[in-house]
C-alpha cells in the first residue's frame, strides 16, 4: 500500500534507525516500522503505535511486545497506552479521501528528511 510506505519511511526516518525495542542503530533503510497494537484502525497512529524497530525485534521477536509495552508505558504514560488498547476495539473503515489526504501528509512531512 502506499501509504504504508509512506508511513513506514517517516517513522523510521524519525526515530532515526533506532529499534525501540533494542537499540539497534542502522540506516533506516534497513529497519522496519512496528506497531505497539497491529490493528487497521492504528496502523497510521504514527505518535503513539508505531515506531522503528529492528528486523529481529519485529519479525522474529514478533513486535519483541512485553519490551515495547514497558518503554511505550515509560515514554506516554500508562494512561495514553491503555487509550490505545481502547481505541483498538473500533473498527474503522478508511474512506478513499482520508487515505489520500494522509498520503499528501505524510509526503509532505517526509520532505523535512529530504533536504
Amino acid at each position: 500500500m502506499r501509504l504504508w510506505k509512506l508511513v513506514s519511511e517517516y517513522v523510521r526516518r524519525r526515530d532515526k534507525g533506532v529499534c525501540y525495542t533494542c537499540g539497534d542503530k542502522k540506516d533506516w533503510k534497513d529497519q522496519q516500522c512496528g506497531h505497539y497494537i497491529h490493528k487497521d484502525c492504528l496502523d497510521f497512529e504514527v505518535d503513539f503505535n508505531l515506531r522503528c524497530q529492528c528486523v529481529r525485534c519485529n519479525k522474529w521477536l514478533s513486535g519483541n511486545s512485553g519490551v515495547y509495552a514497558e518503554r511505550l508505558i515509560k515514554e506516554i504514560g500508562a494512561e495514553q497506552v491503555g487509550l490505545l488498547r481502547q481505541q483498538s476495539q473500533i473498527t474503522k473503515k478508511w474512506s478513499v479521501q482520508e487515505l489520500e489526504n494522509l498520503i499528501f501528509t505524510y509526503k509532505q512531512a517526509l520532505k523535512c528528511f529530504k533536504t
